[in-house]
């Protein structure tokens, strides 16, 4: 009896350590979840402030140009240049893209202007509430009047001389206009339309026409460089160049505007002013 009494115990012995240490093996230990610990974000190096623009890609600004208008617009040994240019190129950097330009002729320039060919036009574009109802334009960044050219042994003296004379001018611009007016008041023989204003003075300078009608800043240029020809008159207009744009960008219109005025601020604007008019400004 004694001997199967420690059978039994025995046994259950052995069954007691046996489920203990299955109870130890078999059940992993429970994970301590730990309350995540805050980490800083990565952090980049700063880089510089891009503008961005609804009508702009691959950061250039294109600009739409006459380039047949010295010394504000011009082509030279296959470069533009010109006031213009040179503004247009500040301006561009200042809004950290590139400036491309586009040469454009002038009956054209403004509808491909509205149909995005490019983002703005910086063309000698004189202000006019006929043009700022379709476009929108900048701050005003240059002034200019009309002025009449002639030859220098031409009887054209005065606007008055102008009666019956004919008249060369650029095809939808304020010079026409201003032929135009001169036509109301006294009545010339013709007025002839030109696509460039140069080929204007060609014929000008061949007998074929009398007078220019053309702005100041451009025909003072222009005879600078030809003896034959003088400015007998300046037509006060009050006229103001400013930069167009299509109606549809005003973040671009403003961005652009803060830009000429900074370039007033720190005299930028002036040196590009001197080097295409002198000091005289």
């Amino acid at each position: 009896m004694n001997f199967f009494k420690k059978l039994i115990l025995t046994v259950i012995a052995f069954s007691i350590v046996a489920s203990l240490s299955l109870t130890l093996i078999g059940c992993p230990p429970t994970p301590v979840t730990e309350e995540p610990t805050a980490t800083e974000e990565p952090t980049e190096a700063p880089t510089e402030e891009k503008i961005e623009f609804t009508t702009i890609t691959e950061r250039v600004l294109t600009v739409g140009t006459d380039a047949a208008y010295p010394p504000l617009e011009n082509v030279e040994a296959g470069e533009f240049v010109g006031f213009d240019i040179d503004l247009a190129k500040e301006i561009a950097n200042g809004l950290g893209l590139e400036a491309e330009i586009i040469n454009t002729a002038w009956d054209g320039i403004f509808p491909a202007l509205i149909a995005h060919k490019f983002d703005v036009v910086i063309s000698a574009v004189t202000i006019t509430p006929e043009r700022d109802e379709g476009m929108d334009f900048s701050d005003p960044y240059l002034d200019s009047d009309q002025s009449i050219a002639t030859k220098e042994d031409s009887e054209i003296k005065t606007k008055a001389d102008l009666k019956d004379k004919i008249l060369g001018v650029q095809i939808g611009t304020t010079g026409e206009l201003t032929a135009k007016e001169i036509d109301g008041e006294m009545g010339v023989a013709e007025i002839k339309t030109y696509d460039d204003i140069l080929m204007a003075f060609e014929d000008l300078k061949a007998g074929r026409v009398d007078a220019i009608i053309n702005d100041i800043p451009t025909s003072a240029y222009i005879v600078k460089d030809n003896p034959e020809l003088v400015i007998v008159e300046k037509i006060i207009t009050n006229e103001k160049y400013g930069i167009v744009f299509a109606p549809d960008t005003p973040e671009l219109l403003k961005a652009v505007n803060k830009v000429l005025k900074e370039m007033t601020e720190d005299g930028t604007y002036d040196q590009i002013y001197n080097k295409w008019f002198g000091e005289n400004k």
